[in-house]
């Protein structure tokens, strides 16, 4: 990453404009969020387009568990709304552009996983209008950053697996 010449860019302002656009406008961002996700996940090998994937169910089972043992709520609906499985997608991509490379030292990644995940719900949650919760906030801190900090780890580490040895 020296120069910031490896770095991807779009990846990175790609995905946090399409977080904003899901956690404040939620439904209303659907189309153009999964627009980008498209032209993002067609520009991926298939290596590459299997781990969004995988990354994509991983995070969606995570969310479910979650909202099954009440660390989060979502107002309008007992599981997860469709724009939040969307983010998870976005997640996912942005994962495999340009975060796991990120990750690999797993202290790290534990260190930013297990900051940054539970920043971005708390974040989202501000922005949501009141449409995601935490029934139990302490309990929640504590779940997403055990949860995140393992997650971030398992990103980092299992970016050998899709990217071509160079």
């Amino acid at each position: 990453m020296s120069g910031g010449q490896n770095f991807n860019w779009r990846a990175l302002i790609g995905f946090e404009l399409c977080w904003f656009a899901l956690v404040f406008w939620q439904s209303l961002a659907m189309v153009p969020v999964l627009l980008y996700w498209l032209y993002g996940f067609w520009r991926l090998n298939r290596r590459e387009r299997v781990a969004v994937l995988l990354i994509m169910l991983v995070g969606l089972a995570l969310d479910s568990a979650l909202v099954a043992a009440g660390v989060l709520s979502f107002s309008a609906s007992p599981s997860l709304p469709l724009w939040f499985v969307l983010l998870w997608g976005v997640f996912a991509l942005a994962a495999v552009e340009f975060m796991a490379k990120l990750l690999t030292k797993p202290w790290l990644a534990a260190l930013l996983g297990g900051s940054g995940g539970p920043l971005s719900y708390w974040g989202g949650a501000a922005l949501s209008g009141g449409v995601l919760q935490f029934p139990s906030p302490l309990y929640a801190v504590i779940v997403l950053v055990i949860a995140w900090a393992l997650l971030a780890i398992a990103l980092g580490q299992s970016r050998r697996f899709y990217v071509k040895a160079s």
